[in-house]
Formats: C-alpha cells, sequence, structure tokens
C-alpha cells in the first residue's frame, strides 16, 4: 500500500503524450460483497483497521515526502482488506514537495469503486490498473520551489553558452498570466528578458501559448529566445521531469486564475507494476 500511494504522488503531474484516457475499473470479487459488512460494522473491527492502516499511510508519507497527507480508506470488510481489496481511497494535502514537483491544495481519489493490489514476495504487484481522479493547484509559491529545486538549477548550468550565462529566472501568476523575467548575463552586460504568456492542455500535458516577448537584443535573436522561453518554463518541470512507462497520466484541464493554475485529471497505475522494480 506505501509504494502505491507514494508512487502517485511522486508521478502525479509528470506525463508522456497518451492518445486517450480510458477508466477500466475490474470486477468485485465475492469477498469484497456488502452481505459480509453486516458484522464487522457492529463490532467496530472494520473501522479499527481502516483507521490504523490510514494512520500508516500518513506518518511513513509524511517521512518520505515530508508533507502532512491526510488519507481516508474507504474498505469493504476485514477479509477483503486481507486480499488487498478496497473500495476507495482518498487523499488531501495543503501542500506536497518532492525534489522539482510542488503542488497546492491537493486532492485525489481512486475512479474506481473497487480496487485490489497483491503481496507476492513481499512486493507489491498489481492484478488490475488503478485509476485515480486528481485535482490541484500551482501557486507563486510552488513556482518558486521549482525554480530552488537542485533539477531546475542543475538545468540552468547545463545550458549556459559560451557568449552569455542565464540566471535564475523570476516567474510568477498574476492576473490571470504567468509572466517571466530572465536575466542573461552577456559580454556588454546583464540583459532581462521580460515576456508573458497563457496556459493550456495539449497533448495531456501543460503548455505555453500566446506568448509575447517584450525584451529586444541584437545579441539574442528570437530563435534564441524562444529557446530560453522552453529551456526555463516552470510548466514543463510538472509534465515532463519523470517518465515512467508504469503508469499513464492524462491532464484534462488547466485553469489559470489570479494568482494560481488549476489542474485536474486522471492517472492510472498500469496492470503489473512493480514488477522487476523495488
Amino acid at each position: 500500500m506505501k509504494k502505491t500511494i507514494l508512487l502517485f504522488l511522486i508521478l502525479l503531474l509528470f506525463t508522456s503524450p497518451l492518445t486517450a484516457c480510458e477508466i477500466v475499473c475490474p470486477i468485485k470479487s465475492q469477498t469484497s460483497s456488502d452481505k459480509e459488512n453486516i458484522f464487522l460494522n457492529i463490532s467496530g473491527i472494520d473501522f479499527l483497521s481502516k483507521k490504523i492502516i490510514e494512520t500508516l499511510i500518513q506518518k511513513e508519507l509524511k517521512e518520505e515526502l515530508n508533507s502532512d497527507i491526510k488519507a481516508d480508506l474507504d474498505i469493504f470488510n476485514l477479509k477483503s482488506l486481507k486480499q488487498g481489496e478496497f473500495k476507495t481511497l482518498e487523499l488531501t494535502s495543503k501542500n506536497i514537495k518532492y525534489r522539482a514537483l510542488s503542488l497546492s491544495d491537493f486532492k485525489a481519489k481512486t475512479a474506481c469503486e473497487y480496487n485490489k493490489i497483491a503481496y507476492i514476495n513481499n512486493k507489491i504487484k498489481y492484478p488490475y490498473a488503478i485509476p485515480f481522479k486528481f485535482n490541484a493547484s500551482i501557486t507563486n509559491e510552488d513556482i518558486q520551489n521549482i525554480i530552488n529545486s537542485e533539477e531546475f538549477q542543475k538545468e540552468l548550468k547545463r545550458n549556459e553558452k559560451d557568449l552569455f550565462q542565464i540566471k535564475t529566472p523570476s516567474i510568477e501568476i498574476q492576473e490571470g498570466q504567468i509572466r517571466f523575467t530572465i536575466p542573461v548575463k552577456t559580454l556588454i552586460g546583464t540583459i532581462k528578458i521580460k515576456h508573458k504568456t497563457s496556459l493550456k492542455v495539449e497533448n495531456n500535458k501543460l503548455a505555453l501559448t500566446n506568448t509575447t516577448i517584450k525584451t529586444k537584443s541584437n545579441i539574442i535573436n528570437d530563435s534564441m529566445l524562444n529557446e530560453l522561453i522552453d529551456l526555463y518554463n516552470p510548466m514543463k518541470y510538472i509534465t515532463s521531469a519523470i517518465n515512467g512507462k508504469y503508469y499513464q497520466i492524462y491532464i484534462e484541464n488547466a485553469q489559470t486564475e489570479a494568482d494560481r493554475i488549476n489542474i485536474e485529471g486522471i492517472f492510472t497505475i498500469n496492470k503489473n507494476y512493480g514488477e522487476g522494480n523495488e
């Protein structure tokens, strides 16, 4: 269970292009029948088991992600829970930080009313795909966390040129737009490249659109400017910082408000994920 939830949080918005998003739910087993809930509900055994597991999930996630996560597990009964079967799992957090990922007001819930994992040789296997529906926000503070991350700073150093050097950019969500200021140190001084852009969903990931560049320079031509904007776009880190062949993510909507970006979509941990992995 720990690996299932941790994988979800780490990979939440990292994606490669998908052609379709389809939710396929497994068929309930007999052990998950609601008829078996009567005695357990009366005795309170299922309630205690549920709370114990929720507490363990929250504790482990806090240690792994350094984030306070609330877990709400809905189960059928104790017998089905021992077999790795559960109804739904819902996760909420005010803020999640992991590597270059930073999200606010995070909420996620399994899309199916029946889910199952298996324990084989002390490893978690997935006999069925587990789809989730999620929504979250990206705030100015989240963008700053991305910029300050080790991954982003490495990208700055890796793309230094002989004729110019990129300094840490300033990126802010303001009045429903994303505003960039990228300082570029050249041989004749520092140039501040300023531009503003909007956001759209393209190929199931976040992309910039309607970009307006305010800065013109004889040293840095338009082609180089567009390259810089693409390299240091924080949205790229949210959607492509980690690629994995064992999951699928589909971002359905992205709306930019006054000072935040609200996103929602569906992702799936594929059947048999975990084979050959720790």
